[in-house]
């Protein structure tokens, strides 16, 4: 009895924790432990303590189940903390990285643009582009609604010099085929515009976009706004007889056409890098670690000639563009349509090229660029030089990219099959602008091989976007890796604590 009177008080210490744990249900158990697994996710409390959890009465099942919920938790992605979307975030805050949804809208916008420019050179090779003489940005939406509207559109026509030069027996119904075509571009344009402003406004007032690209989207905005003007300005130049040669065919100055031109590529390079760049980052946010690991790759010292070959590319090709749409403003295709020779032989006469009649300047200061950019010969030359010189630089990366062991192991399979299809779109592109030139300008080959420039722009920006590194993504994704590991350390620390 003394020895039993002795333990009374050791039994009262120990009643409050069995009569805890002894008669709880299994169920009770599970429950505890979701709540403790989600209090330490949210982190909302402090992580239990370790007296609490262990218990000799703590079957090895339940605490299979409570181990297993804290290592899902450490595994769960740490990208999201990175792109920016967590809950500590202020709602008011700029995201990290873009939505998705902002890509596929600026693609689609690229799709857009590569569209208008493809019509916009039928409107040109169908000399339509002079029909409307007014620009009415909101009033001019709609054509013509009635006979006496359509007979005042034809009477301002009749007066322009294109008229009076070209075409002095065109009818009312000819002159509605040319008109539709410059008011569906007109239109396209128009519609280009809106597409692009009143989504981007949406996007950026609900926080879909990262400040950065929200200023892009502005410039790309303004330049679309401008693009329009620069269209007008080039219709202008050829309603005016003093802007061309006097008899010469009325044309729009090749200078201006050429501005139009390039402000359409870089305004479809804008969107399309852009949402290339998008998608990119989420994939690689997806997996922070193995994302790391592929730039470091990229990043490799032995793929720095490769990438910056590919940037060059880039400028070579948008310069052979750039050049095509002097030999368009000029009409130049029309001339020496045989390959490779140009007469005799490669190149025309040396007189012929540097022809002293297009000189302004009595000191002959202006001889030479006033040729390489007016004298037909020698702008089709050298659209003929640069066509050549991107086709061989193609090739021989293409040849570098295989032959070499070191590139061919270290470029990534993305990699090698968007420089498969660079020289695919290079080769198609040649063929075009050779069979265009033999057969003298016709429509189809003419419009197909302006559509294949875009094409083959396009594809050497997305090998460009397979092989280049993107720096703000690359701090995105340490950071991302670096949380993670934070997260894991803290989750295995309180694993090894059961």
């Amino acid at each position: 009895m003394a020895s039993l009177g002795s333990s009374i008080p050791l039994w009262r210490s120990l009643a409050p924790r069995l009569s805890k744990d002894l008669f709880a249900c299994r169920q009770c158990l599970r429950t505890k432990a979701y709540a403790v697994n989600s209090i330490r996710r949210y982190g909302a409390m402090p992580p239990p303590q370790t007296n609490k959890i262990r218990s000799s009465l703590f079957t090895d099942k339940n605490r299979q189940f409570f181990t297993s919920s804290l290592r899902k938790s450490a595994a769960a992605p740490a990208a999201a903390s990175a792109i920016g979307e967590g809950a500590v975030k202020a709602k008011s805050s700029f995201p990290n990285v873009s939505d998705k949804a902002v890509a596929w809208w600026l693609l689609g916008s690229a799709a857009s643009v590569f569209g208008i420019v493809v019509f916009g050179g039928l409107t040109r090779l169908t000399e339509s582009g002079l029909s409307i003489t007014e620009w009415r940005p909101v009033t001019g939406s709609l054509p013509p609604m009635n006979a006496a509207d359509w007979e005042s559109e034809f009477e301002k026509y009749r007066a322009s010099p294109e008229f009076k030069l070209l075409n002095p027996h065109m009818t009312l119904s000819e002159f509605k085929s040319i008109y539709y075509m410059e008011w569906i571009h007109r239109l396209w344009g128009r519609f280009v515009g809106l597409s692009f402003v009143v989504p981007a406004v949406y996007f950026v007032a609900r926080k879909k976009v990262s400040a950065p690209m929200s200023w892009r989207l502005l410039g790309i905005a303004g330049l679309i706004g401008f693009q329009g003007f620069i269209g007008w300005w080039m219709v202008k130049s050829g309603l005016k007889d003093d802007l061309f040669a006097p008899g010469s065919h009325p044309r729009v100055s090749q200078y201006r056409l050429t501005a139009h031109l390039g402000a359409a590529f870089v305004c479809y390079v804008a969107m399309l890098w852009n949402g290339l760049a998008i998608l990119r980052s989420h994939r690689l946010l997806a997996d922070p670690a193995a994302g790391l690991k592929q730039l470091e790759a990229l990043r490799d010292p032995r793929l720095a000639f490769f990438r910056r070959s590919v940037a060059g590319l880039l400028l070579l090709v948008f310069a052979t563009v750039m050049s095509g749409g002097l030999v368009a403003g000029l009409d130049a295709g029309l001339i020496y349509n045989e390959f490779p020779y140009m007469g005799n032989g490669l190149t025309p006469p040396s007189k012929e090229l540097w022809d002293p009649r297009y000189s302004r300047k009595e000191d002959r200061s202006d001889l030479w660029w006033r040729n390489m950019l007016e004298n037909p010969s020698l702008v089709q030359l050298d659209h003929r030089i640069l066509a050549t010189t991107t086709f061989t630089a193609i090739m021989a990366l293409w040849a570098y990219s295989r032959r070499s062991p070191t590139v061919r192991r270290l470029l990534p399979a993305a990699a090698r099959k968007g420089m498969h299809g660079v020289v695919g779109f290079a080769s198609m592109q040649v063929a075009l602008g050779i069979c265009t030139l033999l057969y003298l300008v016709p429509i189809p080959l003419a419009s197909a091989h302006q559509a294949g420039s875009l094409f083959l722009l396009t594809w050497v920006l997305v090998l460009g976007s397979r092989v280049w590194n993107p720096s703000r993504t690359a701090k995105l994704l340490q950071k991302a890796a670096k949380a993670r590991g934070q997260q894991l350390s803290s989750s295995t620390a309180g694993i090894k604590r059961l």
